[in-house]
């Protein structure tokens, strides 16, 4: 049976390692999954430790006839987070072990600057040299990064099967922010925005994850919330506010779609279509965009959106058919 070996902060809170435990607990049929840890929250000694705990696991396993993998799936952002995920590209490479580098950045063609930088070539040069097989974010990035990479293939971000929608009614006015506490997540900004929506709304109340401290009685910081109580907003709030600088492609706003919950996010991310979209850092047009969402009847949910797509087993059946492609059995 082959077998796949993620490599990624898959112990480090976030998105990626979400995507790389989906990934890793449902591989394709007949194949097998691993992962390997190459990332630690902490210090930079800390992390410099895990990068090189890593490095010398990867050469142990590669060296094991009875551990090797079939195929290197390195899941890297930008920055710093590529410039260690190379040196297990270069490692599976020399070994005879195809690999995969899978960018969940957000901002990957904002740090390669331009299609024709120093860095854009280096890092085409790289993949080809190397043979790696790079995959993006869906459509939207591929259409975003092929110009800095050329040919790229794209794979949407699979949602955890146990995020359903439910038949318990949905709250009246009640506004969610799912998301660690950064300045790129856009906490407060949402809640300047919320106030202004609070003169239309005085009933409004809002949820937000990540901030653990409230300056208001109808703000709910909730700081983090289990997988549980994550579903259950999911499954109750009247609309997800996603605000951020940037996102790859955000599980929260698929997790949404899956549970029905409209969706309001900033026009700096690669969304899927259909999903609303309000100027960022605007207060007003956000404002406008919320008012008009609660005020509506018909607000777009997962109902009018396409979310098979984003299933784990589909996900994982489209992985299957990738890498039979990288294998040459197709």
């Amino acid at each position: 049976m082959p077998k796949v070996l993620h490599i990624g902060p898959c112990e480090t809170p976030g998105g990626m390692a979400n995507v790389m435990r989906i990934l890793a607990e449902h591989p394709p049929d007949g194949w097998e999954a691993e992962v390997l840890s190459s990332h630690a929250v902490g210090s930079p000694w800390a992390k410099w430790r895990a990068y090189r705990q890593a490095r010398a696991s990867l050469n142990q396993i590669l060296k094991d006839n009875t551990r090797r993998p079939d195929i290197v799936h390195l899941h890297t952002a930008a920055d710093w987070s590529w410039w260690r995920k190379r040196r297990f590209a270069r490692m599976a490479h020399m070994a005879g072990v195809p690999n995969v580098v899978h960018i969940h950045s957000g901002q990957f063609d904002t740090w390669l600057e331009s299609p024709e930088s120093k860095r854009s070539r280096t890092l085409n040069a790289f993949l080809k040299a190397n043979q790696s097989h790079t995959v993006v974010l869906g459509d939207g990035w591929k259409k975003r990064l092929e110009p800095f990479l050329g040919a790229v293939y794209p794979m949407n971000n699979p949602v955890d099967a146990d995020i359903q929608p439910s038949s318990i009614e949905r709250d009246v006015s009640h506004l969610l922010l799912l998301g660690r506490d950064d300045a790129v997540k856009g906490h407060q900004f949402a809640i300047t925005v919320c106030e202004k929506v609070r003169k239309e709304f005085p009933e409004l109340k809002v949820t937000m994850t990540g901030i653990s401290s409230s300056p208001h009685e109808w703000l709910s910081a909730r700081g983090w919330v289990s997988d549980s109580e994550k579903k259950h907003l999911l499954q109750t709030a009247s609309l997800l506010l996603v605000p951020s600088t940037f996102e790859g492609q955000p599980l929260v706003i698929l997790e949404a779609l899956t549970c029905g919950l409209p969706v309001l996010a900033s026009d700096r991310i690669i969304s899927p279509e259909g999903i609303e979209s309000a100027p960022y850092q605007d207060v007003d047009g956000w404002a406008s965009s919320i008012c008009d969402a609660l005020n509506s009847s018909n607000v777009k949910t997962s109902e009018t959106i396409q979310t098979d797509v984003f299933k784990t087993e589909y996900v994982s059946q489209q992985w299957g058919l990738f890498y039979s492609t990288v294998l040459g059995n197709e």
